[in-house]
C-alpha cells in the first residue's frame, strides 16, 4: 500500500485527532454516494486510516516502514465492499449531534502533544544497533497530584454545567425553524468532570515541566531519516488526558569509506594498471572489518565485485544486504627511467592481435 501519511495529507508527528480530521475530511469527499466520488480513493483513504488509528499498526509502520495489507481484505462482513468502515470517525454522527440535539453526551479526554526530537549515531551503529540514552524536557503529569489536577485529599467532581456529559447544548430558531447545537463545556473543556480544588503545585493544569531520560534501542539496520516512536513518552496531557508519543528521527553520520545503498553497502577502490592487468589480492574496509579481496587478471575499470552478506540487516525479513565494490584502475603520471623502458618493451612485444 501506498504510504499512509502521504494517502491522509499528514505529517509522521500528526497527533490522533489531525489524523481523525484528515480521515473525516477524504472520507467524504471521496464517498462512493457522492457524485464526486471515487471507490479506490475511498478504499486507499481507508487502508490508510486502519494503520494510522492504530497505536500497535503505527508504531511498526515509524520503526520499521513495515507494509500492511489493504484494509478488508479477504472479505469478512459489513463494511463498504469489504472495508470496514467507522462512521463515528467519519464525523456522522457528530453532524446529526450538532443539527438536530440527538445523540449520546460523551466527556472528551484530552491528549497531550507529540513531540519529535533529533538523534545522531555513527554509520556503523546505524549497521549493528545501538542503545542510547536521551534526555527530554517536556510537561510531565504533575507530581503532587499525579494528573488529575486537584489538590491531594479534595474530590474531583461531576461538572455541574454539563452534568458530566463534556457537552452544553444550545437551541438557536432560523428561518428554517429551531435548531440545536451541542459545543464542547466551556467549564470542564470537555472533560465532564472539575477539582474542587485546584493542585497548589500545578495549578490546576494537571502536569509540570520536567527533565525525562530515557533508554532508546535503535534497532540494526536502521536507514538516515527514518524515526522511532515511543508511545506514551511525548507531553502529558493537560488534567489527567493521554499523554502523546515521542519521535526520535535518526541521522547518519556518512563514513569516509563506505554509501548505504538500501540494504547493500558499496565501496570504491584503486588499483593500479600492473594489478589490474596481473591480478592482486586488497584489502577491503567492510562492516565486519577488513576483508581480503582477490582481483583476478584483467581487471576493467569500473569492474564490481559483490562480497555476500556485508551489508546491512534487514529490518523487514530476515538477512542482509551484500557489499558492491567498484574497482578504479589508477594511472600514473609520472614514470621513472626503468618503468618507462619496461613499458616500451611491453609495447614492443605486444601481439599482432591486440589483447585489450
Amino acid at each position: 500500500m501506498a504510504d499512509p501519511y502521504t494517502t491522509l495529507g499528514v505529517e509522521q508527528t500528526a497527533t490522533t485527532d489531525d489524523i481523525k480530521r484528515a480521515y473525516r475530511k477524504l472520507a467524504h469527499q471521496y464517498h462512493p454516494d457522492k457524485k464526486t466520488g471515487d471507490e479506490e480513493k475511498f478504499k486507499e483513504v481507508n487502508a490508510a486510516y486502519q494503520v494510522l488509528s492504530d497505536d500497535e499498526k503505527r508504531s511498526q509502520y515509524d520503526q520499521f516502514g513495515s507494509t500492511f495489507e489493504d484494509a478488508g481484505q479477504g472479505g469478512g462482513a459489513g463494511g463498504f465492499n469489504g472495508f470496514n468502515v467507522n462512521f463515528e470517525d467519519l464525523g456522522i454522527n457528530d453532524v446529526f449531534e450538532q443539527f438536530f440535539g440527538g445523540g449520546r453526551g460523551r466527556a472528551r479526554q484530552s491528549r497531550g502533544e507529540d513531540i519529535g526530537i533529533d538523534l545522531s549515531i555513527s554509520f556503523r551503529e546505524s549497521a549493528e544497533g545501538v542503545s542510547r540514552e536521551v534526555t527530554t524536557r517536556l510537561p510531565q503529569a504533575c507530581s503532587r497530584c499525579h494528573g488529575n489536577a486537584a489538590e491531594p485529599g479534595t474530590p474531583i467532581t461531576e461538572c455541574a454545567t454539563c452534568s458530566g456529559s463534556g457537552q452544553v447544548s444550545t437551541t438557536r430558531q432560523t428561518m428554517l425553524g429551531t435548531f440545536a447545537q451541542t459545543t464542547v463545556c466551556p467549564e470542564c473543556k470537555g472533560e465532564g468532570k472539575k477539582a474542587e480544588q485546584a493542585c497548589t503545585q500545578c495549578r490546576g493544569e494537571g502536569r509540570e515541566v520536567t527533565d525525562q531520560t530515557l533508554d532508546v534501542e535503535v534497532p540494526a539496520g536502521i536507514a538516515d531519516g527514518q524515526a522511532i516512536r515511543l508511545s506514551g513518552k511525548g507531553s502529558a496531557a493537560q488534567r489527567g488526558g493521554i499523554t502523546g508519543d515521542l519521535f526520535i528521527k535518526i541521522h547518519v553520520d556518512p563514513d569516509e569509506t563506505l554509501r548505504r545503498d538500501g540494504d547493500d553497502v558499496r565501496s570504491i577502490e584503486s588499483i593500479s594498471f600492473v594489478d589490474a592487468s596481473l591480478g592482486t589480492t586488497k584489502s577491503v574496509t567492510t562492516l565486519a572489518g577488513e576483508h581480503e579481496l582477490e582481483i583476478p587478471s584483467g581487471t576493467q575499470p569500473g569492474a564490481e565485485f559483490r562480497l555476500a552478506g556485508k551489508g546491512f540487516p534487514r529490518l523487514q525479513g530476515s538477512g542482509t544486504g551484500d557489499q558492491l565494490v567498484t574497482v578504479e584502475v589508477s594511472i600514473p603520471q609520472k614514470l621513472s627511467k626503468q618503468q618507462r623502458e619496461a613499458l616500451e618493451a611491453f609495447r614492443q612485444a605486444k601481439p599482432k592481435k591486440s589483447l585489450f
